[in-house]
């Protein structure tokens, strides 16, 4: 069982209201703690999949106000232990609702922003990350290489960018829009400065598959792109780990610099394709998995820009894809004939 606990900070005179507008919320427990500067404190202790609605319930009665705060906590453990028939009980009280057992847009909102802004941390860790598969993909070490992906932080824009999609939230997309580019073009001039100045074979086996792309990576990358999505909503950071080794961001990218740098145009656009169709799926993906996980505005009147946002988004994304399913026949049928 998932439990949060939240911490309402407000004035005095506002709490039979409160008790009023939680009555009808599965909760376990309210308390009100008042404090010498006229400030209550209340706390409500309850499962996860009630965050939404609360803090919806929070925001349209403090809308005109701007003096209160909305802390939201995660329970590691609580004692007394709940009892299942307690939990029976209160669930008697409102109509019967579905487990969806993701975590709060907002708490979801907090860990996908720090993770898909630039920073600091996000540059150099992509430059470190980017050296590292320039290294595998030069010694034709796939550990090296795996190694690289791991310690990409590549994924946190993507995610960004879906999620900013289905909220219809314009500041969270121009502040991930940077991490982005730079998570694109970073490794392609560090593989560039890699191909310019060191000797490679082409046709090794963790290059030239790379510049191979076939159909099968779509399937893969809408599936990776779902998995991270799914597993990000459900607060299990852990699982991005495989993902980020399935969908393979970065070592295409430095590829398609240490090609370029080589000389060898052809491969360099295929390692491209690879990347677009990763990049792609992806946003695809994650726009559709957080759709249906029922990831949405907070505010009713953003609910139908939100919509709009998302079929638009699921409409150039797959015309995007369309593009890219007919370059790769392109590219395959050129390699054949050279």
């Amino acid at each position: 069982m998932s439990l949060r606990l939240i911490e309402l900070y407000h004035r005095k005179g506002e709490t039979e209201e409160i008790d009023f507008l939680f009555n009808e919320i599965p909760r376990i427990n309210i308390w009100h703690d008042h404090l010498p500067d006229d400030t209550v404190i209340t706390k409500i202790l309850l499962k996860s999949e009630y965050i939404d609605e609360v803090i919806s319930i929070i925001n349209r009665f403090f809308s005109r106000k701007e003096d209160y705060r909305l802390v939201v906590l995660p329970v590691e453990a609580t004692i007394p232990r709940i009892e299942e028939k307690e939990e029976k009980e209160k669930k008697e009280e409102k109509e019967e609702k579905k487990d969806t057992g993701r975590i709060s847009v907002e708490e979801l909102y907090q860990k996908i922003e720090i993770g898909s802004t630039i920073s600091s941390r996000y540059l150099i860790m992509t430059v470190l990350a980017s050296l590292v598969a320039a290294i595998g993909l030069l010694k034709n070490d796939v550990a090296i290489i795996i190694g690289s992906m791991v310690i990409a932080p590549l994924m946190g824009p993507y995610m960004g960018l879906s999620l900013s999609t289905v909220l219809a939230d314009k500041k969270l997309a121009l502040k991930t829009l940077p991490a982005f580019l730079s998570g694109i073009i970073i490794p392609i001039l560090i593989g560039l400065i890699s191909g310019l100045i060191m000797d490679f074979d082409p046709l090794s086996y963790q290059l030239a598959s790379r510049s191979d792309v076939s159909h099968y990576y779509i399937l893969l990358a809408l599936a990776s792109g779902v998995a991270g999505t799914y597993a990000t909503t459900k607060g299990v950071q852990e699982a991005l780990v495989g993902v980020m080794v399935a969908v393979a961001l970065l070592p295409p990218l430095v590829a398609a610099g240490i090609f370029a740098g080589g000389g060898y145009t052809i491969d360099a656009l295929g390692t491209l394709i690879l990347f677009g169709v990763n990049a792609v799926c992806i946003n695809l993906s994650g726009v559709i998995t957080f759709y249906l996980e029922g990831i949405k505005p907070i505010y009713w009147w953003e609910t139908e820009k939100a919509k709009k946002a998302v079929a638009i988004s699921i409409f150039l994304w797959l015309l995007m894809l369309a593009f890219l399913v007919l370059l790769i026949y392109f590219e395959q049928k050129l390699k054949g004939r050279l």
